[in-house]
């Protein structure tokens, strides 16, 4: 076996486009939220419209990115993008304990704040004005 001093993962390509994905998937997120408060509507709708919205996206990404579309190869694309949903589908299962404990810490975090901000009103409301 031969050595190599590469690391696994010490990849500067592989870096920058890690980086650039988080940077847009980052911004995209805030967009969506930003509009979600805007027209106040929920989590759990608006990910059904952005699965709506994924998959026009990738027919539109077929049908304009292929010389000659077909009906056969549309499927055949879609059939991929399941496979790339899933294996993305099984990296957040792993997370998912981690991803808990931190919601469960934010929602800590939220509270205790709601808590002090209470306390803060009661204690306004009781000063003689």
């Amino acid at each position: 076996m031969s050595e190599s001093d590469e690391v696994p993962g010490d990849d500067p390509a592989i870096d920058e486009f890690v980086e650039e994905f988080e940077r847009h998937r980052d911004a995209i997120y805030e967009r969506i939220c930003d509009y979600m408060d805007e027209v106040e509507i929920n989590e759990a709708y608006v990910a059904q419209l952005l699965v709506d919205t994924m998959i026009r996206m990738r027919m539109s990404a077929y049908g304009l990115g292929v010389e000659s579309p077909s009906v056969t190869g549309i499927k055949m694309d879609l059939d991929r993008l399941k496979d790339e949903i899933g294996v993305f589908l099984r990296e957040a299962k792993k997370g998912a304990e981690e991803y808990i404990d931190h919601v469960k810490q934010l929602r800590a975090e939220i509270d205790a704040e709601e808590k002090e901000d209470g306390d803060e009103d009661e204690e306004n409301a009781a000063r003689p004005k």
